[in-house]
């Protein structure tokens, strides 16, 4: 069985000597250089295609870091770049975490700094020293904690400052507090809610009774956070200034989903002021009314009081002298009296309403609101070429006469429709409209640079192929009609020097003409001995 497999092999290798030695040394030349072209196009291509795409690994803070981390990468055989500054370490995206678990194994971490750090030293660390270093380490934990926690902070950097404790009462009375800057990821939000749930928790870890020594900045110096400006009156917001740029926040997106459907206007902006009262008012109502069927309320009380007397009458008291005679006669006259006293109480119904207004409400009536809507009109290069309009103009001329911005009339209806998604009055509403032109140029054939490298290596590649495959036919061709040569027409066509006295060496001249003519005519010699053999059997 072996031996027929290295027969068959034998076999396949003799038919791709015999096809190779088929073609002449300037055909064998060319195959050779256009292989080469191939392989070398191929190269190129497979470099432009796969070429890795390098992410940052680390921003070192020294040289000599950089060269550690370049020291372990070279061990673990895996790729990187140095920026010319030597600071900053670059390696494959999909050799990120690779990287990253083998500088672990060997002892360097990428990012932050550990408690074991922090505590470490020798006899001659102070206590100033420690301080310091556990410091940089609650640093390095916030500032590791929110970028993983928050997806919307790309980056962070903290500043704490900790109260020295020197054992006197007032370092005691002294709180911690935290500058901390964020660099938003492009595309997320971070609210003024989010900053003061940040400062809460920040506060906590510190050990602070309150955040009034937290302030929180983005990378555009925006103030996101400033101490305890806190209303818990206010609502879910944090902040007075966070109620209002929610609630606003709020309505514009409303007033922007009707503008959006009421028309076609690709570009539309909303700007609201709205009035919010943030004092809390509690108020309280009396309302009394007569039972139902009375003129009076419920009988709650009742007393009555009746008093009668009797009398008769008498002579005028007196001092006066009695200087007649007196004659007295009997009177029995009587009078009597009587007193009679009531007292009611009523009880009429009595409706009490307390009513607290917490802080936190709008007032639709002064609030305004402002509206920029756009419709832009789509202009390609290619319809405008299409239609004429560029006679005797360029399209960059074309562009600066039509680029102005034309008023659109405002109706009354779309008035009333930012009224009624907003609560707040016509009057307060003002709203403009405009059609823009939005040009396209024209895309040509859209083909980038790489798409032209590779159109141009397959274009060439195939041209190789086919010269080659032309070339081998042409080569085949010749040698169906051979022309028949005698050995003299040969031994003349090559006026070689006259052979003198023949030696016999390793390498006779004869035999050097021979291999000369052999190899500049392979289809000749070929035809000559098919001739003769011819003869022979014939």
């Amino acid at each position: 069985m072996a031996e027929k497999i290295i027969n068959k092999l034998k076999e396949i290798w003799e038919k791709i000597v015999a096809w190779w030695n088929k073609f002449t040394s300037r055909q064998k030349t060319l195959v050779v250089v256009l292989a080469a072209g191939v392989v070398v196009a191929f190269v190129i291509l497979y470099a432009v295609l796969t070429s890795p795409n390098f992410t940052m690994l680390e921003q070192c803070k020294s040289t000599k870091e950089a060269s550690q981390i370049t020291s372990v990468l070279e061990g673990a055989d895996i790729q990187y770049k140095v920026s010319d500054d030597g600071l900053q370490v670059r390696v494959p995206k999909k050799n990120l975490s690779q990287a990253r678990l083998t500088l672990a194994g060997s002892g360097i971490i990428t990012s932050g700094y550990t408690i074991e750090e922090a505590l470490s030293g020798s006899f001659t660390v102070t206590e100033a020293d420690k301080s310091k270093k556990y410091k940089l380490y609650l640093e390095s934990t916030f500032e590791e904690d929110f970028v993983n926690v928050f997806p919307a902070i790309n980056s962070c950097t903290v500043q704490l400052s900790l109260p020295e404790n020197d054992g006197t009462l007032l370092s005691k009375d002294e709180e911690p507090g935290a500058t901390i800057y964020l660099n938003i990821a492009e595309g997320e939000e971070f609210t003024t809610d989010n900053a003061a749930s940040l400062a809460k928790a920040v506060a906590t870890a510190l050990g602070c009774k309150n955040a009034n020594n937290i302030v929180i900045m983005d990378s555009d110096a925006n103030l996101l956070f400033s101490g305890e400006d806190i209303s818990s009156a206010a609502g879910n917001a944090s902040t007075q200034l966070g109620v209002k740029a929610d609630a606003e926040n709020l309505l514009n997106q409303g007033v922007k989903k009707v503008i959006g459907g009421f028309g076609p206007f690709g570009d539309v902006k909303v700007a609201s002021n709205l009035v919010i009262d943030f004092s809390t008012t509690e108020k309280t109502s009396h309302e009394y009314t007569p039972a139902e069927g009375q003129s009076q309320g419920l009988l709650s009380e009742r007393s009555s009081y009746t008093e009668e007397s009797e009398g008769t009458g008498g002579g005028v008291p007196g001092t006066d002298s009695n200087t007649e005679t007196t004659q007295y006669y009997q009177d029995y006259g009587s009078t009597s009296s009587t007193i009679e006293e009531l007292y009611e109480k009523y009880l009429p119904n009595e409706f009490i309403e307390n009513t607290q207004i917490p802080a936190g409400t709008v007032k639709y009536s002064e609030s305004s609101v402002a509206v920029s809507s756009t419709n832009f009109i789509i202009v390609k290069e290619d319809d405008v070429k299409k239609q004429g309009l560029l006679d005797g103009i360029t399209w960059e001329e074309y562009k600066a006469a039509n680029s102005e911005r034309t008023p659109i009339t405002v109706t009354d209806e779309m008035v009333a429709l930012v009224s009624r998604a907003s609560g707040i009055p016509e009057r307060n509403i003002q709203i403009v409209a405009y059609d823009e032109n939005f040009f396209v140029d024209s895309e040509g054939l859209g083909i980038d640079i790489y798409d032209v490298i590779q159109i141009a290596l397959i274009v060439i590649i195939l041209a190789l192929l086919a010269i080659v495959v032309i070339r081998s036919m042409r080569g085949e061709k010749a040698g169906e009609e051979p022309e028949e040569l005698s050995v003299e027409t040969l031994l003349q066509s090559n006026p070689e020097p006259t052979l003198d006295d023949i030696e016999i060496e390793e390498s006779s001249e004869t035999k050097k003409l021979i291999e000369k003519f052999v190899d500049e005519n392979p289809e000749a010699v070929a035809n000559l001995l098919r001739n003769w053999l011819n003869e022979g059997w014939e």
